[in-house]
């Protein structure tokens, strides 16, 4: 069965785009006792998303990768369990994303390139080719991991922002 476990689910309607709200994340894992559960961890934040992940692992939670029909995964490339693509990403031959990380509308992981396990990369963030993002990381909308760079676990880059004035 298709759904939605959130600890919020008592302020949730009863279904969510058209799929239920089943209960709490203590619910899940009661569940994972009695039956296999593929799950995708749908938390913002890096590290709670990987504690959550790593908690119904060790209950015996299983991974799918959700991937939007208008994402491009290349077949050499390696994406870990419990991502999620979304619309017009791209990741390239040879790229490797590791679990838990999200990938947002019309983000790059180009040749060669390693994003972290648990690490967000924004709508329209790049990773060039062979740059290697750590753990955790945060790349920001329309941001950019330059080729061969390397950004440690935990980093957070942001995008400049240009503002305009009047008569300036």
């Amino acid at each position: 069965m298709l759904g939605f476990y959130d600890d919020a689910h008592a302020a949730l309607s009863a279904r969510v785009r058209g799929y239920p709200v089943l209960g709490d994340v203590e619910m899940l894992k009661s569940m994972l006792s009695v039956e296999p559960v593929h799950v995708v961890v749908a938390i913002t934040d890096n590290e709670a998303r990987l504690r959550v992940a790593n908690s119904l692992r060790g209950l015996g939670g299983q991974f799918f990768t959700a991937v939007h029909p208008f994402a491009y995964l290349s077949g050499v490339s390696t994406v870990g369990g419990g991502c999620v693509v979304g619309a017009g990403a791209v990741v390239h031959p040879d790229a490797t994303v590791g679990s838990h990380c999200y990938l947002g509308p019309g983000s790059v992981v180009d040749r060669d390139a390693e994003v972290g396990a648990g690490s967000w990369v924004s709508a329209g963030a790049v990773v060039g080719a062979g740059a290697s993002v750590g753990a955790r990381v945060v790349l920001g909308p329309n941001s950019s991991v330059e080729r061969k760079a390397s950004v440690g676990a935990d980093a957070e880059v942001s995008t400049l922002r240009q503002v305009s004035r009047e008569g300036a």
